[in-house]
């Protein structure tokens, strides 16, 4: 019996309700111009019709592998999940709702491939609001940016410097990247807003961050409907998120000490306190404002 090849790559799809969605994130990946890569494919137990549509991949393309879980967990469960399957080198997690360019896992794993002190690498982002359709792949003609490092931008450096650069850079567009998968284990996700910005600065401890020339990464930021959805926080945190009542009034003090056990005390109280003071400060400000706004 002939053994299966490792693959160079697993790509983590966390999905829940992704309908509308999930077919053209799937037709993305398996459309890459690299091909030895493995999908684990988790549905958190979604209640449309997500299962039996990456049911129907995973029987169409062995490369597939799907996992339908009992009971809707945590997002960040999902994402942990996925993660504790892999065994191959790299890995990369991909949202049900974002494109890629064909080329995109090519060129940064081959920039890995020949950059060891990289710990990950990306490309140009350029996000979307609508559905993605047929006519959106002419953007993959033009991959220029309309400006350079808009939401993502290099990490060289100590430590120390990617942090600080990090933070007033203010952008942390770096999730979907292509990691070395080793470093990536070394940290659990944990479920409170923004959990992605501590797991970003563990994984910044083992090397630099590189972005590729050009946008292969397509995110999609739609489904805001109401213009006052970034003022309601206490309302998006308990009722969208599911918080508790506690983690919804004091929203961003998770992210405070997260980031705090992450850089340590020296970095954290060198360039990042005043920030954190005053961001915690805003988003108590939104929360009072949209419980009394009731």
């Amino acid at each position: 019996m002939k053994n299966k090849i490792q693959p160079k790559l697993s790509i983590g799809i966390p999905v829940y309700n992704g309908e509308k969605f999930i077919q053209k994130c799937l037709n993305s990946i398996l459309n890459q111009t690299f091909t030895n890569f493995e999908i684990i494919l988790s549905d958190n137990a979604s209640t449309d019709s997500t299962t039996s549509i990456c049911q129907e991949y995973a029987n169409k393309d062995e490369r597939i592998l799907f996992i339908k879980q009992k009971s809707t967990g945590t997002r960040a469960s999902n994402y942990n999940f996925v993660l504790e399957q892999s065994k191959s080198e790299y890995f990369m997690w991909a949202s049900a709702d974002d494109i890629w360019h064909p080329e995109f896992i090519e060129k940064n794993l081959m920039f890995l491939e020949t950059h060891h002190d990289f710990v990950g690498s990306t490309s140009e982002v350029e996000l979307f609001t609508g559905i993605w359709n047929e006519n959106d792949v002419s953007k993959f003609k033009n991959i220029q940016p309309k400006k350079k490092y808009e939401w993502v931008h290099p990490l060289i450096g100590t430590f120390e410097e990617k942090v600080k650069f990090l933070f007033n850079f203010r952008k942390f567009e770096y999730m979907y990247a292509i990691f070395r998968t080793n470093h990536l284990k070394k940290y659990i996700i944990k479920e409170f807003m923004t959990w992605e910005v501590p797991l970003i600065l563990n994984v910044l401890k083992y090397g630099n961050l590189n972005v590729e020339n050009g946008v292969m990464m397509f995110k999609y930021m739609g489904g805001k409907t109401d213009p006052d959805h970034y003022k309601k926080l206490f309302t998006t945190t308990k009722n969208y998120w599911g918080y508790s009542t506690l983690a919804s009034l004091f929203p961003f003090v998770p992210l405070t000490f997260h980031v705090f056990n992450v850089v340590g005390p020296k970095i954290f109280l060198k360039h990042l306190l005043k920030r954190f003071i005053m961001d915690n400060y805003r988003a108590e400000r939104l929360v009072l404002l949209d419980i009394f706004s009731k």
